[in-house]
């Protein structure tokens, strides 16, 4: 853990640091590798991820998975880490427990063969993120705290088809064009110039994950998470995606006849969409 963090029970404490993560890269997956060494009882075991959500060491469950098999297991967080990228200041780390299933009291990692951050570095845990850049399917992969990686294995199918069935960057957020005639809206007889302008418009999806060149706000970036963990008490007040909507927009001048016939050139504000953005 950093310095003036707790390291009561250290060997199961993980901390990742994800500061680092470029802000034009999205999250599409994140999970941590556990290594369980052969030769022991496969009795059916529960290994349980908890997000450590303040400085006192409270904590809150976040994934578990049932352990039946030797070597490499996959546990998802993406959901912590997506709160990480977010809000830096809440990344306290996780703990890692194991228990009988269906029984709470904890076991030693020893015990059952779970190899834990303080033990022989080639089987320490580790984390992998998959991450999308702006208008493109490339997946850039880290892996923290250490470097040795166990045998090549193929990415795991939930992330494959998350990133396989993501929205295309036809159907994500953006601006799409719109000329605005004034002779098709009958207005040939009083607008004198232009005789018609690019107005364009907003239109698209603004589902996880929110790329960078979406233009997401903050309220946006948070209501999406919201909706993606289900972050409310009552199902009803789930909110709703975020909305693809107009961020800049430009004047434009228009030269008319007035009531009274005169010539009259008056710029009329917030007529052309600039940029889109997901609010």
């Amino acid at each position: 853990p950093p310095e003036g963090r707790p390291a009561k029970g250290a060997n199961k404490r993980l901390y990742f640091n994800v500061s680092d993560v470029p802000l034009d890269h999205s999250l599409l997956g994140a999970e941590i590798q556990v290594y369980r060494h052969p030769g022991y009882q496969l009795d059916q075991l529960a290994l349980h991820v908890y997000m450590i959500t303040d400085d006192k060491g409270s904590e809150r469950e976040v994934a578990q998975v049932i352990l039946q098999d030797e070597g490499w297991v996959s546990i998802n967080i993406t959901t912590p880490v997506l709160s990480w990228l977010i809000f830096p200041d809440t990344n306290r780390g996780l703990r890692l427990s194991v228990t009988p299933l269906g029984f709470r009291h904890e076991l030693h990692f020893h015990e059952v063969g779970i190899t834990g951050a303080h033990d022989e570095e080639e089987n320490r845990p580790f984390m992998i993120g998959f991450f999308a850049l702006p208008a493109s399917s490339y997946k850039s992969h880290i892996r923290t705290p250490r470097s040795v990686a166990p045998p090549p294995r193929s990415k795991p199918r939930r992330y494959r088809d998350l990133a396989d069935n993501r929205q295309s960057a036809e159907t994500l957020c953006r601006m799409k064009h719109l000329h605005v005639s004034f002779r098709d809206l009958g207005w040939e007889d009083w607008v004198i110039a232009p005789e018609g302008y690019n107005a364009n418009y907003c239109e698209g999806h603004c589902d996880f994950p929110l790329h960078a060149d979406m233009n997401a706000t903050n309220h946006a970036l948070v209501q999406t998470l919201v909706k993606v963990i289900n972050g409310v008490p009552d199902q009803h007040e789930l909110p709703p995606n975020a909305c693809c909507a107009p961020i800049d927009l430009a004047t434009i001048p228009v030269l008319y006849y007035s009531y009274d016939n005169n010539i009259v050139l008056k710029k009329y504000p917030k007529m052309i969409v600039k940029t889109c953005g997901c609010h």
